[in-house]
């Protein structure tokens, strides 16, 4: 095969490649997902966090950066995560109730129904005896249990700062309880934690819990702010000083640790206010080490999706800027975010040009399949004053960068799924979808539905298979690629629909 110059080899994979919306997208895993659903997971999100260790879902995960989740707080003892015969031989690894009776009875429950962790149970890991302490054992085997996987890193839940009371099955809090003690011993743990996995991202979850986050921060890659904006078990609104203390915290360590910003809200899927105003105050902070995720806290177990994660607005072009009468706003090369946080009070913004204001529409469940449905509607705003209610924002797209104009609110652009497996030898599997408002809109008839063709290139960018040439009506498709003819190495797939066109990269192993 005559080799191509690297340059022009480059050239020609620009211009299949899709650039990803600058949003960068977290979700978690359950065990209960389908085949269909890490592969979807895969191809959209940036980070994927599991519970559980898999081969398979190691191998399936090749665009995302893959975590694995452990509690190092509260923990279930029937779970497989632990040895737990190990574990019940050492008191000294959980919190206690009663300084006199240190036995099984005592032992604290969360309100979680997880026993309760002690924190402050760490040696030094030359001792002999040190496996025998519940930090030291956390440390090891979480390490080991990545290191054996190959997973990219570490996420540890609950990694908090602090205990309160609130969190106890009954109230009850550790006998011994000091928070300075807590606290300095948490630093301690996640320095420990990191020490064994030097080689791979360590990220806690615990930027919430008050003063704490920067000296954690010190010691880790990154940390979680966890419950965003709302409560997760209302779903009332926190207020707008929780929601500052938020936002400056995620602004201030953003250039130098991975942090992720997670709302979690029951009736999310319907509420979509506050699903555009989390985004846009997610927007506020955006840069290439953030994280956002979003979930139905009524649904925690599912996976979701949502059309909002697919805005882009181009890069910000500074930081956001606080007006007098507390709006929040940050400029983009294509547009403009503004963000209303007060709980009580509108709030009036002048803007200086036409707009389209973007609204999602649908998303949510991402059934077995990896299907989904929503999509993003655009309506024109133009110059002057506008009301913005209270806990509310606006994300608008700049009229002059883009072609909405030329198209009708509602479109829903179609969705090309990353194919499963990745790499492959020699068959794969390629879905997507095509909505009933691109079907309707770019035919002449909404029986006939939308041109559609999915072909196959190889890194010249010449067509090497055609798999789909017609007419398709709206639904959820998966076409089978067999490319046992072709010699192993890069290819791209793309899918035009009327006249839209997406493309992603597959790898063929021989």
């Amino acid at each position: 095969m005559k080799k191509v110059p690297i340059i022009i080899a480059a050239l020609l994979i620009s211009n299949f490649v899709i650039f990803a919306a600058p949003i960068k997208r977290g979700v978690r895993i359950s065990y209960f997902v389908t085949d269909a659903q890490i592969a979807f997971a895969d191809s959209v999100f940036d980070y994927v966090m599991t519970p559980f260790l898999s081969q398979k879902v190691r191998n399936s995960i090749s665009h995302a950066q893959l975590l694995l989740y452990r509690s190092i707080q509260g923990t279930k003892e029937k779970t497989t995560q632990w040895d737990w015969d190990f574990i019940n031989q050492h008191e000294n690894m959980f919190c206690h109730s009663d300084s006199t009776n240190q036995g099984a009875n005592t032992r604290i429950l969360t309100k979680w129904y997880t026993y309760l962790m002690e924190g402050r149970d760490l040696v030094d890991s030359t001792a002999a005896d040190a496996h025998s302490h519940w930090i030291n054992y956390y440390a090891v085997t979480a390490s080991t249990q990545v290191h054996a996987y190959d997973y990219d890193g570490l996420f540890i839940d609950s990694a908090s700062h602090l205990l309160k009371p609130e969190m106890m099955l009954d109230g009850e809090m550790p006998w011994d309880y000091d928070p300075l003690e807590w606290r300095l011993a948490r630093y301690a743990a996640l320095e420990l934690i990191k020490s064994y996995q030097k080689d791979k991202i360590v990220i806690f979850n615990g930027l919430h819990n008050g003063a704490g986050a920067d000296s954690s921060l010190a010691v880790t890659d990154g940390g979680m702010w966890e419950d965003f904006a709302f409560d997760p078990g209302n779903g009332n609104y926190k207020g707008i000083l929780k929601w500052k203390r938020a936002i400056d915290c995620m602004q201030k360590n953003r250039d130098s640790s991975r942090l992720v910003l997670v709302v979690k809200k029951p009736g999310l899927m319907q509420d979509m206010q506050a699903r555009v105003f989390s985004l846009a105050s997610y927007l506020l902070i955006e840069n290439p080490n953030t994280v956002f995720t979003l979930s139905d806290y009524a649904y925690d177990t599912t996976l979701q999706y949502y059309p909002e994660f697919d805005i882009d607005l181009g890069s910000a072009t500074g930081d956001f800027v606080q007006t007098e009468d507390t709006l929040f706003t940050r400029e983009f090369e294509h547009g403009l975010v503004i963000v209303n946080p007060s709980s009580v009070s509108s709030r009036n913004f002048t803007l200086m040009q036409n707009y389209y204001k973007i609204q999602p529409v649908g998303g949510g469940f991402v059934d077995s399949t990896g299907g989904w449905e929503g999509h993003l509607t655009y309506e024109k705003v133009k110059a002057g004053t506008i009301n913005l209610p209270a806990v509310s924002a606006l994300i608008l797209k700049d009229t002059s960068a883009t072609k909405i104009a030329d198209e009708p609110s509602g479109k829903l652009n179609f969705r090309l799924f990353q194919n499963y497996p990745n790499p492959f030898n020699p068959t794969t599997t390629i879905r997507y979808s095509i909505s009933p408002a691109l079907a309707t809109v770019q035919s002449t008839g909404a029986r006939r539905g939308v041109k559609v063709q999915l072909k196959v290139y190889n890194i010249l960018g010449q067509v090497v298979a055609t798999l789909v040439n017609k007419a398709q009506r709206p639904g959820n498709y998966s076409v089978d690629f067999n490319g046992s003819h072709l010699p192993g190495g890069l290819y791209f797939y793309t899918l035009r629909a009327g006249t839209h066109k997406q493309s992603k990269k597959m790898i063929l192993l021989k």
